[in-house]
């Protein structure tokens, strides 16, 4: 009788291992067979200002639709800021999950498509555009503002180099009460004829030296940081002024950092000073007008820069 119970014990012990494993099997059978998680992808395009608009949209979709939002493996931001590196390979799929999906492009490169948003998404979507408006992710300012923090390297070199700039004699100006005011001039492409045909203006020295007398006019000790993607212009275009520094040999992501460790923003025009005066949050001057009337550039912005604008930004001539 007790061998009977131990033979009958032996083989319900037999198969209950058996249905764990039959069913541990299928469950792994199942898994592979599953889907990938909807993506939304961008098709991404231009330097670190653009891609910086271009990936702010996707994490708002993202997070509004509750998708997956895909970057490429080498995505320049990712070197520069916190963002989690979402690449399609993380996913464990043989393919980019990007490719013949639901495609859909933007009206204007530099204003709000409420449209846009709007997009019964049902599915994976790829979407096509420049985004280079502030209330595509509005509602999701603070998270993007701790994503874009530099990564530590880069903050480490630009607090090094501010101290550098602020401890040099050639500023006798300078004490602990002196106010930073960053200034981007943006010219490289934009002075070609093409550009300026198709509508597009850069600033000229009249308008930085007006915007420096701005600025101090409001406060007693000023010292301007220049950072331009022209480093001969630059030196020839604050004249009669001594409290200015050119930042030189630094890459994009080190010239943006330290600019954005100053208190207020003279801008010119472009994504790259308009992502540091977004991250600087003090007073921006915007060189006005942002456009040729009536230009194809115009067309870019629905004739309209408001949404482009970030509010409180003061446009200057």
């Amino acid at each position: 009788m007790r061998t009977l119970t131990r033979n009958l014990i032996k083989l319900g012990l037999l198969l209950v291992a058996f249905l764990l494993v039959f069913h541990l099997k299928a469950q792994e059978k199942c898994q592979s067979k599953r889907s990938p998680p909807a993506v939304v992808c961008v098709g991404y395009q231009g330097r670190l200002g653009n891609l910086m608009f271009q990936y702010a949209f996707l994490y708002s979709i993202s997070l509004n639709r509750g998708l997956y939002p895909v970057i490429p493996e080498n995505f320049q931001p990712s070197e520069a800021f916190r963002i989690n590196k979402t690449t399609w390979q993380l996913l464990g799929v043989a393919k980019s999950p990007c490719e013949n999906v639901n495609s859909y492009t933007e009206h204007w490169p530099c204003s709000f498509d409420e449209k846009l948003m709007d997009t019964p998404i049902l599915q994976s979507a790829k979407f096509h555009g420049y985004f280079q408006s502030w209330k595509y992710w509005i509602q999701y300012e603070n998270k993007l503002r701790e994503i874009f923090k530099f990564q530590d390297t880069i903050a480490q070199r630009a607090d090094k180099q501010l101290m550098d700039i602020l401890n040099t004699e050639d500023f006798p100006c300078c004490s602990e009460n002196v106010t930073l005011v960053g200034i981007h001039v943006r010219r490289g492409d934009y002075t070609s004829k093409t550009v300026n045909e198709y509508g597009q203006i850069t600033p000229n020295a009249s308008y930085y030296q007006n915007a420096m007398d701005y600025f101090e006019k409001l406060y007693p000790q000023v010292l301007f940081i220049v950072a331009s993607d022209d480093l001969k212009w630059p030196k020839n275009a604050p004249k009669g002024r001594k409290n200015v520094h050119i930042s030189l040999g630094n890459f994009g992501p080190e010239d943006m950092a330290l600019l954005s460790l100053t208190n207020h923003t003279i801008m010119s025009v472009g994504t790259f000073g308009w992502w540091v005066a977004w991250m600087t949050r003090g007073i921006t001057l915007y060189y006005k007008p942002i456009f040729a009337p009536g230009s194809r550039f115009s067309k870019d912005f629905n004739n309209d820069p408001s949404s482009f604008i970030y509010p409180g930004w003061i446009l200057m001539l």
